[in-house]
């Protein structure tokens, strides 16, 4: 059965001489693994549209609950340009990437997550502050997962010293927020628990932080 799904790339490789295999979030069906024949090659017709962070409209062929998907057509709506570019961005990118994959299940829609995702992506292309859309990102994205922060005891010393914070990081736009540096220990402490209870709910650390160690990337 072919689906016609919106969706963005979460990370890709390479499986036999020239194909790939792609893990997507699409706003239709949620997180679904596909096959790419032969897209490894440069000049290949979904080359383009299986690189990590694209967005686009895609012809996939997947009988729900029988496993991988194959990608039979396409087009590119966003690429963002700017994660490419600079590694900050790009291992930014990556971890928001990596969490929706690792913390999602798989086939299980969600318009709200699809969103968030897409939204991120657009204000880390475009924010000079990546550490407060990574923020915001992670909150959001965990309380849409079903691990809200909201009794936690860093959460509500941030909502009782500064609401005005606690409110933009949950409802500001993130290409706003990406634009403001809030910096403060109330701050910081929401940064390490977000992070921990990520880690929390893994069974295996994220990849990308284990690059972020080795290349000393700040994110």
């Amino acid at each position: 059965m072919i689906h016609n799904v919106r969706a963005v790339t979460l990370w890709s490789r390479r499986s036999r001489e020239a194909d790939k295999v792609v893990g997507l979030f699409t706003q239709e069906m949620g997180r679904v693994t596909a096959r790419a024949t032969s897209a490894a090659r440069s000049t290949a017709k979904f080359a383009a549209l299986t690189e990590p962070f694209v967005e686009s409209e895609i012809a996939l062929y997947l009988v729900p609950g029988r496993g991988w998907g194959k990608i039979v057509g396409g087009r590119i709506l966003s690429t963002f340009p700017p994660l490419r570019t600079d590694v900050e961005r790009s291992t930014a990118a990556s971890w928001i990437c990596e969490v929706v994959y690792r913390l999602t299940p798989e086939e299980q829609s969600s318009v709200e997550k699809f969103n968030l995702l897409r939204e991120a992506l657009a204000a880390l292309a475009a924010s000079p502050n990546q550490g407060m859309v990574r923020l915001a990102f992670a909150l959001r994205f965990l309380a849409a997962a079903g691990f809200s922060l909201e009794n936690r005891d860093p959460w509500t010393h941030l909502v009782e010293e500064r609401p005005e914070w606690a409110r933009g990081l949950l409802q500001m736009p993130l290409a706003a927020l990406g634009q403001e540096e809030w910096r403060d220990p109330t701050i910081t402490a929401v940064e390490h628990l977000a992070g921990s209870v990520v880690t929390d709910h893994l069974n295996r650390p994220l990849h990308v932080n284990r690059f972020r160690q080795l290349a000393g990337v700040e994110i």
